[in-house]
């Protein structure tokens, strides 16, 4: 690919790869149902989707010990194990019913796309419910490859989980930028030796200004000016 009028990423980027809950995605509901049902089968009440998205982000494991300890409840390993188990099975059954794309998220992948940059998405939630969902939003394609947190033997914030993918899509890191919502998408980015990009409406509790980002978007249509910003430096 080379730079042109019409593209003038291509002089910086090839390759942008994403993060998925709070970045391209809003799955606070179809967690907040899951992970509530499994409350609810020992005992405890539901969580809040504000409690979601301060859970999320580290996978599901995380997921359901915040949940679990904001209800006082310690759990040894085994009994995570357990608990995540029955999470999962809770939301593999339907992740997508009340998940949706943010605003602008098809039209810039699919902008993305007409332009020949490779699109790929790095999250540290289950490779199949992520899949399920970018299918059933119409995301993949054109985004073309998919890392989960059981796709490779890391996950984030070890760099290793988007060099890892970035290899598999045939491209180098040189030539690609990360656009998360998180402190974990910025320190895996820049351990990998990508540029970070971070969405302000993330599922983070420190503000994505704070984070130590190249940059910050405010809307999702804003990323491509921003990635030619990135691109000029």
């Amino acid at each position: 690919m080379h730079p042109n009028a019409d593209n003038p990423l291509a002089s910086r980027f090839d390759t942008v790869i994403y993060d998925l809950d709070g970045t391209l995605i809003d799955s606070a509901k179809d967690m907040q149902v899951a992970v509530s049902r499994v409350l609810a089968d020992h005992g405890l009440p539901e969580v809040t989707l504000d409690d979601v998205r301060i859970f999320m982000g580290q996978g599901s494991k995380v997921t359901m010990n915040k949940a679990f300890a904001k209800y006082g409840e310690k759990l040894d390993d085994g009994q995570l194990s357990a608990v995540t188990a029955e999470f999962v099975r809770y939301y593999e059954a339907d992740p997508v019913s009340n998940t949706t794309a943010f605003a602008g998220v098809s039209d810039v992948v699919a902008r993305f796309d007409r332009l020949g940059l490779k699109q790929g998405v790095c999250t540290n939630k289950f490779e199949r419910p992520s899949r399920m969902i970018l299918e059933h939003l119409k995301l993949m394609p054109p985004i073309a490859d998919l890392a989960g947190a059981d796709t490779f033997p890391v996950r984030k914030p070890d760099p290793r989980h988007i060099l890892m993918l970035v290899e598999r899509m045939g491209r180098s890191p040189d030539r690609a930028v990360m656009v998360g919502d998180s402190i974990h998408d910025v320190h895996a980015a820049h351990a990998a030796g990508l540029p970070a990009v971070l969405v302000s409406w993330g599922y983070t509790t420190t503000p994505a200004s704070e984070l130590g980002a190249e940059a910050v978007i405010e809307r999702f249509d804003a990323l491509p000016q921003a990635l030619e910003q990135l691109a000029a430096r």
